[in-house]
């Protein structure tokens, strides 16, 4: 597109493509609306009852009516997860009971600062797809999540607070465990992998709204969930417009044919974003893609080439990662580093992507022409600054330590690239579509980094109540171990 503004006010206003950000269904054009403050999308069926037939979501309705008490006024945010309400979705009413009052006689300003306060909120994805939460939801009236047997008795903490999320690494919220039995967390012996629902589906893991409201890690999740299945959707949505099955890139489109496929770019580029973390996973496990078989074929009949299999192990996974350098591109995208130099969104960033869509064992056989189809959308979903990405200043905290760090002498962040390291695309291709090989550090087929819980001296003091800077209440063992890593 000529004009970038106008095309990004359209496709970003349409809702033809568009998917809820609770349930990942798709929007009915005609029936749904965004937020029209804030312009996120949401059935209101999905989180918001009580919105009617209005456009504006529950945390724009809550700070109009009470930003002007700034005395006791407190900006939404979820108390389960970090993530920024633009990118972790829309917010939603949230209750705890204390068991016992009597620790908080008296402490009325304490206790409404804790997770038992009044006016307290967390994301719809924290709160639904959490078993050991309740949905009170009741027809026109605010969705509002039970979270009694998630919170601990100082009402600051979680349950789960002594273990990490497997992806941003942090103790702090409320984590969920993947649900297929017998999954047991990378680094772990016999936890399965717990996260932040909200760092679960930006990542690309399986959450799926179907009656189970399933989650489930990297390794567990479903086909369909695949970054190399996601391609192939897109794909699909492109193809549809045709009546062959080839491209034709100089063929016009409608403006909710082009917001169809910037919102599945969107949804693609928003996990790459998270491949800083995954990737180490992909190059040891692989995925679970599985070739689509029309009607009429037999795959039992059929070639590798016929079903599109790409045949890789965790050798050759580990030097496709390197050469497209995935996990460093996943840092770049994160921190919006085709930002920090005028023309870096363009080239290089075209040139990074060239790579990774590239790379067979990880996004297919693809043809010169669909190639370049997938580069000119997700370079476009880049240029967006879409909050829905989770980039820049809409990313999630990560933590600073243990498996989100490189296991080298530096202990260099995965999650940011070091200034050693050219951004991905900068240089110029060295072979093909790959730039010259880079010297950075990777865990690569590496023993994971431990995500066991944290482990407290066996030997323990007296406890004492004590009051901290903000006089929240909380309890300290005089002789516990209190490095647990948290940020």
């Amino acid at each position: 597109p000529e004009n970038l503004t106008e095309f990004f006010d359209k496709v970003m206003s349409s809702l033809d493509g568009a998917k809820c950000v609770v349930c990942e269904h798709p929007a009915d054009p005609i029936i749904d609306k965004r937020c029209d403050k804030c312009g996120i999308f949401s059935h209101a069926d999905c989180a918001d009852p009580a919105r009617g037939d209005g456009a504006t979501c529950l945390t724009c309705r809550f700070a109009e009516e009470n930003a002007n008490n700034s005395r006791h006024y407190e900006e939404p945010r979820c108390h389960m997860c970090s993530h920024p309400n633009a990118s972790g979705g829309p917010l939603v009413r949230s209750y705890a009971k204390p068991a016992s009052m009597k620790v908080w006689k008296g402490k009325t300003i304490q206790l409404q600062r804790s997770i038992f306060g009044k006016n307290k909120f967390c994301h719809a994805l924290c709160g639904m797809w959490n078993p050991n939460c309740e949905i009170q939801n009741k027809e026109l009236q605010d969705t509002i999540i039970e979270c009694t047997y998630v919170v601990m008795a100082n009402g600051k903490d979680h349950v789960s607070r002594q273990h990490r999320c497997i992806l941003c690494g942090i103790h702090t919220g409320c984590k969920v465990d993947c649900c297929v039995q017998g999954c047991i967390a990378p680094g772990g012996t016999r936890n399965p992998a717990k996260f932040h629902v909200t760092c679960a589906r930006q990542a690309g893991f399986e959450v799926s709204s179907e009656i189970d409201m399933s989650v489930k890690c990297f390794r567990h999740s479903s086909c369909e969930f695949v970054f190399r299945a996601r391609l192939e959707d897109m794909k699909e949505i492109e193809l549809s417009r045709f009546s062959s099955k080839t491209f034709k890139a100089s063929t016009p489109m409608s403006w909710g044919h082009a917001a169809s496929l910037f919102h599945a770019a969107v949804n693609i580029l928003r996990t790459l974003g998270w491949a800083w973390r995954w990737a180490e996973w992909w190059v040891e496990n692989g995925d679970n893609w599985e070739p689509l078989i029309e009607p009429g074929q037999v795959e039992a009949e059929m070639t590798d080439e016929e079903l599109r299999k790409v045949h890789s192990d965790p050798n050759s996974r580990a030097e496709d990662a390197r050469r497209c350098r995935l996990a460093a591109f996943g840092a770049a995208l994160r921190n919006r580093d085709y930002d920090k130099e005028a023309g870096d969104d363009r080239e290089p960033l075209e040139r990074a992507l060239m790579a990774v869509i590239s790379t067979r064992s990880l996004a297919g056989p693809l043809k010169k022409r669909e190639v370049e189809f997938f580069v000119t959308w997700l370079a476009l979903a880049y240029r967006s600054k879409s909050p829905i990405l989770g980039f820049g200043d809409d990313k999630a905290p990560v933590a600073m330590d243990g498996f989100c760090v490189y296991q080298d002498e530096n202990a260099s962040p995965k999650f940011e690239l070091s200034p050693k390291w050219p951004l991905p695309g900068k240089a110029m291709p060295h072979k093909g579509v790959f730039e010259p090989p880079v010297n950075e550090p990777d865990d690569y087929l590496m023993a994971p980094v431990s995500v066991s819980p944290v482990r407290k001296s066996k030997k323990k003091g007296k406890k004492k109540k004590k009051m901290n800077s903000d006089d929240e209440i909380m309890e300290v063992s005089l002789e516990d171990d209190v490095d647990g890593g948290a940020i």
